[in-house]
């Protein structure tokens, strides 16, 4: 399968870092977007863990910068999805993340976990992380 679809332009995610970053100190102050984005994160799955679904491919990365940063979530993961949906940094990752989650719930229904990666082949890919759907793992 190829993974051409939901790929970010570089320079669109560093300016809307630079502009997270400005809007996060003129209105916390304080600039640490990866913790505060986390946070936020962790907020929303502590209320409906399946809202993992909502960040679609980019799950697997942004769930290894929350492991990296603290956050218990498992260790199911999908390397080769993990390899291409992912940022260069993991303040990226979580910007990705967050401008797929904000994208994709414009056009489909929460807990959508059926994504097309590849437009040419037709096929959809499923989300499905087992340390996230169990709800004994809370």
């Amino acid at each position: 399968m190829n993974f051409t679809e939901y790929l970010f332009d570089k320079d669109v995610i560093s300016d809307i870092i630079h502009e997270r970053k400005k809007g996060l100190v003129a209105n916390r102050g304080f600039s640490n977007l990866l913790s505060f984005g986390l946070s936020v994160i962790a907020e929303r799955l502590a209320k409906d863990r399946l809202r993992y679904r909502d960040y679609g491919p980019y799950w697997w990365s942004l769930k290894d910068v929350m492991n990296a940063n603290g956050y218990q979530l498992g260790d199911q993961s999908d390397p080769l999805v993990k390899s291409t949906y992912r940022g260069i940094s993991d303040v990226e990752t979580l910007i990705m993340a967050d401008e797929f989650r904000s994208e994709y719930l414009k056009s489909e229904i929460i807990h959508s976990n059926k994504f097309m990666l590849d437009s040419e082949s037709g096929e959809f890919w499923t989300l499905f992380d087992s340390d996230m759907e169990d709800p004994s793992k809370k």
